[in-house]
């Protein structure tokens, strides 16, 4: 597998243009992860990622000679037009199989590496490609984070045995990823238990799990609240529970506004590329008027929690992950 890495080539306005060249979406998703949390674990082994290494592989030297050649991207697309459409070679295969062709190589040449996502319709892939259902998919990525969960008890020297005659909860804050853990007797132990679920993002990791395992159960406005909050906090650094509902808006203590406190702390955060901020902000304050009109205090706050038991994660109902604790209107 060659060792594929994204970057903006030429520079094409409103993609992310990172100082040097990144790992691709698609094996980042791949990695494995062993003594921490992570929340979406893919299978290395699966049709689509086996496509997406032989595609990289196919086109990789092609993309490396197009960027050598053409100075411009309409040159690398003026090109790519002639070889694939005014080629004599390339009737011989469907519009399907040449449009995969075309749009392949053209994202291998301006990126370094199937930044888009794949056409598998490609005929340098033999056979179907499938994809694992939705069902296949939680199992595995469950089963890994089951896995991850022993090896950092594990590694602590914390015993199985020891731990399988609790039946735990763990509970983490939506906006600073604090948790907490509980049904344990063991004053000790549970504080261990924290440390290690409170250090190298463990427990945001986890949150993002429990969210998206529980994504049917949790309501549009539910979500936009946390992802909305969640942006402040980024940006600002502030925890956004410091604002209070009133007639103006949202504001804190001091009478400032949360939407003129995101617009400062915007231009200087460097949480949101450069490219991004005019959106992001815009969104922000959409969804802001939104979650106002709605009532903040009838929205409820993604406190999330999961059970844990015999070396597994057990998922809660939902009254038990849906609490309300936003200040009421002043």
């Amino acid at each position: 597998m060659k060792d594929t890495a994204y970057y903006n080539y030429y520079n094409i306005p409103y993609r992310y243009t990172p100082d040097t060249p990144k790992t691709p979406a698609w094996k980042e998703e791949l990695k494995v992860v062993k003594d921490q949390v992570k929340s979406n674990n893919h299978d290395p082994q699966s049709d689509m990622y086996k496509a997406c290494e032989k595609l990289e592989d196919t086109y990789y030297a092609m993309g490396v000679r197009n960027r050598a050649k053409y100075t411009t991207v309409d040159q690398v697309y003026n090109a790519l037009h002639e070889k694939y459409y005014h080629t004599a070679y390339y009737k011989q295969f469907s519009e399907q199989e040449v449009i995969a062709m075309h749009d392949n190589e053209l994202q291998m040449t301006l990126f370094g590496c199937l930044s888009g996502g794949a056409s598998f319709y490609d005929p340098h892939l033999k056979g179907e490609v499938r994809d694992v259902t939705e069902k296949q998919a939680h199992e595995y990525n469950r089963k890994t984070i089951n896995m991850q969960l022993c090896n950092i008890f594990g590694n602590a020297g914390i015993d199985s045995a020891m731990l399988s005659k609790y039946n735990m909860t763990f509970s983490i804050d939506p906006y600073n990823y604090s948790l907490k853990v509980s049904g344990v007797d063991d004053a000790g132990l549970t504080a261990m238990l924290e440390k290690l679920l409170n250090k190298d993002h463990n427990a945001r990791e986890l949150f993002y799990h429990i969210m998206h395992s529980n994504r049917a159960s949790i309501s549009d406005y539910a979500k936009t609240k946390y992802h909305t909050l969640n942006s402040f906090a980024s940006v600002t650094g502030q925890d956004p529970r410091q604002y209070r509902q009133t007639e103006a808006g949202l504001v804190n203590d001091r009478g400032e506004n949360i939407l003129d406190i995101y617009r400062e702390a915007l231009k200087t955060s460097d949480a949101v590329p450069a490219q991004f901020k005019g959106t992001a902000y815009n969104v922000f304050e959409e969804n802001i008027k939104k979650l106002l009109a709605e009532g903040f205090y009838h929205i409820p706050d993604l406190n999330l929690r999961i059970g844990y038991k015999d070396g597994m994660l057990q998922d809660l109902p939902n009254e038990d992950i849906m609490h309300n604790s936003f200040d009421q209107m002043a």
